[in-house]
């Protein structure tokens, strides 16, 4: 079988967090240390960053990069993150806490899942995750999920970061290892007739050529979508949010405000606040610098004025206030990897910054391209093999974090005309099938097992948006043992002493 001509030469077009990370990840690794890496940015283009959160999975990242974790978030402005809190998503002023969950929760945890299934079977009162998982406990108390001693077991925690940082600091780290920044507008994309990417033509008239594509260029996709026309499959009517509308309130002038105290006592220092509003939801991301928050909403619901009005609203800023406006493409991209172009972060794909998932997309994807590397170099089959197997992969992860950000809101009870709306969106046979086996008492957790390979989250998280959002039949009464009030105790005191024994017991 004849070999393929061995890729000399990549180029990333896009800066941003999405193709600095990919800079970053290529030059450190050795499979393609005798590869060219150049990346191609616009300096009129900035980074998005909606959300500047993560999930558990950057500190993988980071730690394979060796960058110490002191360092990047030192700059980056950086704080931890032990989970989100969700507020008043039944519109009842209650909330639930999404946990990070790690093997020392185990115990727990299963006494939380045994309450919850008895709640939903009519027995019992309603039950929240909060005080089950570790990560609950810490952002109760306001501790970051940094040990003081060594733990057991390899606790897990996100970030918070400021994102223009962070691209600016895998930017550094990348270049220092050989890869060639070019700052340039490409006005023009040459194909050659077998649909290949050839070269970048930039709008000074260089015309930049390589082996390969990574695009990184945001929701314009210029290669993935313009250039090679790969389809997008909109997720428009499935989650209605297409807007954003943000503000960050530097942290000094958060504590100089007249409500000092309150809010002191409100700013949550190692956790995303997710608090719903009229036509969508608020972030409030606290960093160490600033806190940001941002109004997550869909445009045929609420106009931006008013979205603006009620975000400053929310954050007891005067209307007067400068807001930036940004407008979302939330979907997919048919494929990710086309010939010889990869797409990643938002020129792939973007739900929306709920779970804060968008970097983790990048990074799977990374990392999923990197392991098939050097067997796509080997011949025609196995190029083709390897880009099924990533696009199956990255697909199949889409479709499970949508399917899990979707519930959210088809569980809400809120009653404006929005969370109506978002009620009656089509939703796959999968999700349908496990809020029907929840709601009517059925047995959910052999769904999870039979899912288990679709689905983006697992059984811990599933539970704290079902229980926390008390998702289920008034009228059910199923047969169920439920646990003891004892036993049930017992395991919110074993949270809470993991906590003190292993973690700062004051605010840090």
């Amino acid at each position: 079988m004849k070999v393929k001509q061995a890729i000399r030469k990549i180029i990333i077009l896009g800066g941003g967090t999405a193709g600095w990370m990919a800079a970053a990840a290529l030059a450190n690794n050795p499979v393609f240390a005798a590869i060219e890496l150049c990346l191609v940015e616009s300096d009129n283009i900035g980074t998005i960053g909606v959300g500047e959160g993560s999930t558990p999975h950057l500190k993988r990242f980071m730690d394979n990069l060796g960058i110490s974790e002191k360092d990047w978030m030192e700059q980056c402005h950086a704080s931890y993150k032990t989970g989100i809190d969700f507020i008043n998503w039944n519109g009842d002023g209650q909330q639930y806490f999404h946990p990070f969950y790690f093997q020392m929760d185990v115990k727990p945890a299963e006494v939380f899942f045994i309450n919850a299934n008895a709640r939903r079977r009519g027995h019992g009162n309603a039950i929240k995750p909060d005080a089950f998982f570790s990560s609950g406990v810490l952002a109760k108390h306001n501790l970051s999920p940094r040990p003081n001693k060594t733990l057991p077991y390899i606790n897990e925690y996100g970030y918070h970061f400021d994102a223009t940082e962070l691209a600016n600091y895998l930017k550094d780290y990348a270049c220092q290892r050989g890869v060639r920044q070019i700052i340039a507008d490409v006005v023009e994309v040459s194909i050659s007739q077998h649909q290949q990417i050839e070269t970048l033509i930039l709008a000074n008239g260089e015309r930049l050529s390589a082996d390969f594509f990574i695009d990184a260029s945001g929701f314009s996709a210029k290669l993935i979508h313009k250039a090679l026309g790969v389809p997008f499959q909109s997720f428009a009517e499935e989650l209605l949010n297409d807007s954003a509308v943000t503000v960050p309130i530097p942290i000094p002038t958060l504590m100089d405000s007249t409500q000092t105290q309150q809010a002191k006592a409100q700013q949550a220092k190692y956790h995303t606040r997710a608090t719903a509003l009229s036509a969508g939801w608020l972030w409030q991301i606290p960093l160490t610098h600033r806190l940001g928050n941002g109004y997550v909403y869909s445009s045929r619901h609420l106009s931006a004025n008013a979205a603006a009005k009620e975000l400053l609203h929310s954050v007891n800023l005067p209307e007067s206030t400068q807001v930036r406006f940004l407008k979302l493409r939330v979907g997919v991209s048919d494929k990710a990897w086309h010939n010889n172009v990869l797409a990643i972060g938002l020129a792939q794909s973007f739900i929306e910054p709920l779970e804060a998932t968008s970097i983790m997309m990048t990074q799977f994807t990374l990392e999923r391209f990197m392991s098939l590397f050097e067997r796509y170099q080997l011949n025609k089959q196995a190029e083709t093999l390897s880009r099924q197997t990533l696009n199956q992969a990255v697909m199949q992860l889409v479709l499970g974090i949508k399917d899990y950000i979707q519930a959210h809101y088809i569980t809400s009870q809120r009653s404006e005309p929005y969370w109506v709306a978002a009620r009656k969106v089509a939703i796959s046979q999968r999700l349908t099938q496990l809020l029907k086996a929840w709601y009517q008492g059925e047995d959910f957790d052999l769904l999870l097992y039979q899912y288990d390979q679709q689905l983006a989250y697992f059984r811990p998280s599933w539970y704290a948006l079902l229980a926390g959002m008390d998702y289920r039949d008034p009228k059910l009464k199923r047969p169920f043992e439920p646990i003891s009030a004892e036993i049930t105790a017992q395991a919110i005191s074993y949270c809470q002493t993991l906590v003190e024994q292993y973690f700062q017991p004051k605010h840090s």
